[in-house]
């Protein structure tokens, strides 16, 4: 079977025109010699290519081309000349029978029909108890909606208002610009590996390193990077729409990906185009590309604490800036009324209550705040909330400094390795008395002894040299040990044996006096 429609090669047109256009000349056909009006095309995302559906009981093989012999090639399609020995190119069969086959691999290849700055990507529309609800890509104040003047089908169909519908970001009334409650959205964003490439030079893309696995929101698709030479900015520009070619068989597209190379790390970024927390990004490719063994990233939708009035207040407490833009704090609401507070500026509402930016930072109170003692002197508390942050986690206590203790009682004495005396008291301090020092001789041998752990110097042991335990060619200090040089062996043998000696006396005396004892008794009865 042969395509012999012949389009206006000169058009633009998106893919649903363009099917049409192809459906429309292909119905043209019904009756003539090569009829093809029981093929009907749509263009499948998913596979980035057209399908080609045989209605009826045509199971034929489907070839095309771009045209007869000699014919020039057709870029956008992909397709070849017929020939003496082809009929062009065979569609890929879908299923059994050839009644649906797909020719893949073409792609969109001209300019975005919405300009990139007023893109939006993420919407989404569901219909929640009868009513239809719209919802941007993004989380949080500084997101918003608008829907321009509605048609009749619009306003009948999805109950849209006339003049259409808006949802402004959160602007301070004071400063006029975008604020934001808590902690703001934010998009996946993958970071890569060091690039094994030098990318201030051209490098090549070849058939071992230019497949990727990508899933951006839950679309997957393995795409593939044409072989040849690039600079890092066609690189990563060629990723960058591929990646936004995906879709999925339901429709859905991928849109607004960025994929940039970071000098600072030297690896490639690849940021999403929704902030919520279902923004997915996960990349696999080559070493080459840094994109190997990645984690995926995850985004973040917009989250914040709704504070309410401390409802133990007795007064109300209102905060202004004057005509030189100082803060002005007070009790007296004056003229004021709650349609004139800025409803998201940040301020310090209460005592005990800190305020933070979108990125965590502690922006209220600014300063410490002074305790100071009227009876005590010297008692004043100096507070600072400067390493306060939005981040929670687990209590503990890094680090304590204070510079005074209450009383207690000496507990313990102890000697460390290098000498060092430290005295331990109740109340938890420490207290450094002093340090031991070790002497040193140049012929320990010539040393006499004075008692029984006691020596002194004399001329052939040279004098005494002092220095810290530890020290080169000095030992250590062991607190509660005592070291068997100090213990005169012989005098404490002799002593051992003169105290068995004197047990043995004791026990033979001991011994004749019981003999002499009952001989007595046996000699009266």
């Amino acid at each position: 079977l042969l395509n012999t429609y012949n389009g206006n090669n000169t058009a633009i047109s998106a893919a649903e025109p363009l099917t049409y256009a192809i459906n429309q000349a292909l119905l043209a056909t019904a009756g003539a010699v090569n009829d093809f009006s029981d093929l009907q095309v749509s263009y499948d995302e998913a596979s980035q290519g057209f399908r080609f559906k045989q209605t009826g009981n045509s199971t034929d093989e489907l070839y095309l081309s771009s045209g007869a012999t000699g014919a020039a090639r057709n870029d956008v399609f992909g397709l070849t000349e017929q020939t003496a020995t082809s009929k062009g190119t065979l569609l890929e069969a879908t299923d059994n029978d050839d009644s649906d086959t797909i020719l893949t691999g073409v792609v969109p290849n001209g300019e975005p029909i919405v300009g990139t700055n007023n893109q939006r990507y993420g919407m989404t529309v569901n219909y929640i108890n009868g009513e239809f609800v719209l919802s941007s890509g993004m989380t949080g104040d500084a997101s918003s909606l608008a829907i321009a003047d509605s048609t009749d089908l619009a306003q009948q169909l999805l109950g849209i208002p006339a003049a259409g519908q808006t949802v402004a970001a959160e602007t301070s009334q004071i400063s006029n610009v975008p604020v934001v409650r808590g902690q703001a959205g934010e998009p996946a964003t993958l970071i890569g590996k060091p690039m094994n490439i030098d990318p201030k030079t051209s490098f090549s893309v070849t058939a071992t390193n230019q497949n990727l696995s990508v899933v951006v929101d839950g679309i997957s698709r393995q795409i593939s990077i044409p072989a040849g030479q690039y600079s890092i900015g066609n690189f990563t520009a060629e990723i960058e729409q591929q990646i936004n070619l995906l879709a999925d068989n339901t429709g859905r597209t991928v849109s607004g990906v960025s994929v940039e190379f970071d000098e600072a790390s030297g690896g490639l970024v690849i940021t999403g185009a929704t902030a919520t927390d279902k923004s997915f990004v996960q990349i696999a490719g080559h070493a080459d590309w840094g994109l190997d063994g990645l984690e995926a990233a995850f985004g973040k939708s917009s989250t914040y604490i709704n504070l309410v009035a401390d409802s133990d207040g007795t007064s109300e407490y209102y905060v202004t800036q004057d005509d030189d833009g100082n803060w002005v704090e007070t009790q007296s609401a004056v003229d004021y009324t709650e349609t004139d507070v800025p409803y998201w500026t940040p301020i310090f509402l209460d005592k005990g209550e800190l305020t933070f930016d979108a990125s965590g930072t502690l922006i209220s109170p600014v300063g410490g705040a002074a305790l100071a003692s009227a009876d005590i002197t010297g008692g004043d508390i100096d507070l600072s909330y400067k390493g306060t942050t939005q981040y929670g986690s687990p209590f503990a206590i890094n680090s304590r400094i204070q510079n005074g203790a209450p009383e207690g009682d000496l507990v313990d004495i102890n000697v460390s390795n290098d000498g060092l005396v430290v005295a331990s008291y109740s109340n938890g301090t420490q207290l450094s008395l002093g340090k031991i020092a070790l002497a040193n001789f140049t012929t320990p041998e010539g040393l006499r002894q004075i008692g029984d752990t006691n020596y002194t110097s004399t001329s052939a042991s040279g004098i005494a040299l002092m220095a810290e335990a530890g020290s080169a060619g000095y030992g250590g200090v062991r607190s509660g040990a005592t070291e068997g040089s100090n213990v005169d062996l012989t005098s404490e043998l002799i002593a051992l044996i003169s105290a068995q000696r004197n047990f043995q006396a004791n026990a033979k005396a001991i011994e004749t006096n019981s003999s002499l004892t009952q001989t007595i008794i046996n000699i009266r009865g």
